[in-house]
Formats: C-alpha cells, sequence, structure tokens
C-alpha cells in the first residue's frame, strides 16, 4: 500500500476484525460450533501454509512448537470455540463484540497477576466499566433466554482466554516469524477441531450461499487477511493506533451484524454500548 495510504489500515483491521462476530453468528445458522471451528482452522491452515512455503520462512523447532500449540489452546480452540457454543446457544454477535472491548483492560490485569504484582485501582474502574455496561445490554437483549445470559457467559471467558494466551504469547517472545507462529497454530487448532467436530457433532453444514460466504470471509478475511493487515501495522509502526481505536469493535460490529446476522440494538442498549466503550478508552489513558 503507498506510503500516503498508511494510517488507512488500522481502520481496515478494524473493520476486519468487526466483521467477524456476525459472520460467525450467520454461519451457525447452517452449522454447529465445533463444525464452525474445524471449518474455519483446516481453511486457514490450508491458505497460510503455501505462504509459509513461498515466503520460504525458516520453520519451528520442536521445542518453540510446544510453546506455540500452549499457547494456540487459550487463543484459537478456547476463545473460538467457546465464543461459538456462546453464539449457538443465544447470545448475540453484538455482545460478544461488547467484551472484545474490555480485551485491553483483561490483558493488563493478567499481565499483573501473571508477575504476582496488584493491578492499579484505575485498571479495575477500566474493567468494571466495561461489564456494567456489557450488563446492561445482556439485561435488555435476553428477554427471559437464560440461553442468551449462559452464552455470554462463555462470551466473556472466551475474552479472558484470548488474553490469557496473548499475554503467554509475549511473555514467551519466540524467535520466529509471526507468520509461522500463526500457521503452527491454526495446524494444531486443525487437528484439534476436525476430530472433535466428527467426534461430537458429526459432519454438519446447509450447502448454501450464506454458508458459504460466511465461513469464507472468516477463513480469508479474518485469518488472512487479518494477519496480513497486523504485519503491516507492525512494519508501519502503526500498532499503537489500531490499539487506540479498538475501543470502536462494539459499533462497528453493531453496524455489520445488522445487514449480516438481522441484529438491531435497541435504543435503551445505546448507553451500555457508551459505557462498555468508555471503560476500554479510560484504560487506554491510564496505561
Amino acid at each position: 500500500m503507498p506510503q500516503r495510504y498508511q494510517f488507512l489500515i488500522p481502520w481496515l483491521f478494524l473493520v476486519v476484525w468487526s466483521s467477524g462476530y456476525s459472520m460467525a453468528k450467520l454461519a451457525l445458522e447452517y452449522t454447529l460450533p465445533f463444525n464452525l471451528l474445524a471449518y474455519r482452522f483446516l481453511g486457514a491452515a490450508l491458505v497460510v501454509t503455501p505462504l509459509v512455503l513461498l515466503m520460504r520462512l525458516p520453520l519451528p523447532n520442536w521445542s518453540h512448537a510446544k510453546s506455540l500449540i500452549g499457547t494456540g489452546i487459550f487463543l484459537h480452540l478456547g476463545h473460538f470455540g467457546t465464543m461459538y457454543v456462546g453464539m449457538k446457544l443465544g447470545a448475540s454477535a453484538n455482545i460478544m463484540a461488547l467484551f472484545a472491548a474490555s480485551q485491553p483492560v483483561l490483558i493488563i490485569l493478567t499481565s499483573a497477576l501473571l508477575a504476582k504484582q496488584m493491578p492499579s485501582w484505575k485498571i479495575w474502574v477500566g474493567l468494571m466499566l466495561g461489564l456494567t455496561g456489557a450488563a446492561w445490554v445482556i439485561g435488555i437483549d435476553m428477554q427471559g433466554d437464560t440461553g442468551y445470559v449462559l452464552g455470554a457467559i462463555l462470551g466473556f471467558i472466551a475474552v479472558v482466554g484470548m488474553s490469557i494466551g496473548q499475554v503467554i504469547e509475549k511473555r514467551r517472545d519466540l524467535p520466529l516469524h509471526p507468520l509461522v507462529a500463526t500457521w503452527v497454530q491454526y495446524i494444531f487448532a486443525a487437528l484439534i477441531s476436525v476430530p472433535l467436530a466428527l467426534m461430537t457433532e458429526g459432519l454438519v453444514f446447509d450447502p448454501t450461499p450464506a454458508f458459504f460466504f460466511s465461513v469464507g470471509h472468516l477463513i480469508i478475511m479474518n485469518t488472512v487477511v487479518g494477519i496480513m493487515l497486523m504485519f503491516a501495522m507492525v512494519r508501519s509502526g502503526s500498532m499503537s493506533q489500531a490499539t487506540a481505536i479498538m475501543f470502536l469493535v462494539p459499533a462497528v460490529a453493531a453496524i455489520i451484524a445488522w445487514p449480516v446476522a438481522g441484529e438491531t440494538v435497541p435504543l435503551i442498549a445505546i448507553p451500555g454500548m457508551l459505557l462498555a466503550m468508555a471503560g476500554a478508552i479510560w484504560t487506554r489513558k491510564v496505561t
């Protein structure tokens, strides 16, 4: 991308990241959670493998591969598996995106706890704002549906799992190209999720255009294109800008979820979304 357009990369990443929630919700109308997990990571592994080979990137040794597999359990299998089950139970794409706004504060809390340090009260304030906003939206959206509440709880657990995985991976700082690291984790996730799906759910999918579109989007846009945009941000030094605008994930995800998943946000739920976004902004300001 020409230099004068570099400022667009974080915003493109924001849209790509935010679109994953509604696309997953759409895909789950035509398949089951573990099947979707298997389709996503098998497809991602198949797409990323030629890139690794064409770029002739050095492969990890067994010690590094084991470390990647460990963090991959949190980053991919735990996060997406839990989120997809939660969505299938009834949780909306909007509430999953709302929890994502709390990820920066969860990463800070996880880092502090692993270092055996007590996080600042300012960080706890950020988390409380985020969870209060999420609780507001859940209370409005659930409409007596206990499946929605259980799904939302699983959505929060999914974000916690990803935060733990990201902190552990950053602390290890393996001497590998990020694409290779992600590739190893995709292969591992595929090797686990495919047998898991076949044993627990069987092969389940409805071969409709919407199914292929949503799963294809998750594979191409949310894995491959998302990775490429992240690499571009690292090279251009704009990762901090991307982090700064991630508080917009709930709003962008809600806009996308309306035409894709048929989800709308009642006016009475908007204060809850603003609270969650305020928690993310607060965390950014005090760290």
